[in-house]
């Protein structure tokens, strides 16, 4: 189970960063959309004008920070829970502004909300493998 709990989460992150990775790319390089099929008119109750910012935002937090994540996860990191639960949270925080700026009602939304609810909930149980393989290992010294 554990190992299943470690895959999962690493195939989530590296899904998640590579989609992210790309569209904040193309949307930095692009700032209209149009590669995209947006328009900046979907950002008009928005405080941005064009796709700039969110692009760098989204490359940043769900591309980079995801990698990051995976990376600390595939090796089993100490750390590998936190970044997920926190890059997880930063996932759904995404969708959640998203939908309050530019609307709703996208399968894709529901769905990168879904994976980051996912990714958060997997993050608690990585931590706690890690903290628990951590403890072991000290006792196995101590003895």
């Amino acid at each position: 189970m554990r190992s299943f709990v470690f895959r999962f989460q690493s195939v989530m992150q590296v899904f998640i960063a590579l989609g992210a990775g790309i569209c904040g790319v193309l949307l930095i390089l692009f700032p209209s959309g149009t590669l995209l099929g947006m328009s900046v008119e979907a950002l008009k109750h928005s405080p941005f004008t064009d796709f700039l910012i969110p692009g760098i935002i989204l490359f940043l937090v769900n591309g980079a920070g995801q990698v990051l994540a995976a990376v600390l996860t595939i090796r089993r990191h100490r750390l590998a829970g936190y970044a997920g639960a926190a890059f997880g949270i930063g996932l759904m925080i995404w969708i959640f502004v998203q939908v309050n700026m530019i609307g709703g009602n996208h399968i894709l939304q529901y769905s990168y909300f879904a994976i980051g609810v996912l990714e958060t909930a997997f993050s608690f149980l990585i931590q706690s493998y890690l903290s628990e393989a951590h403890s072991q290992a000290s006792g196995s010294i101590g003895s």
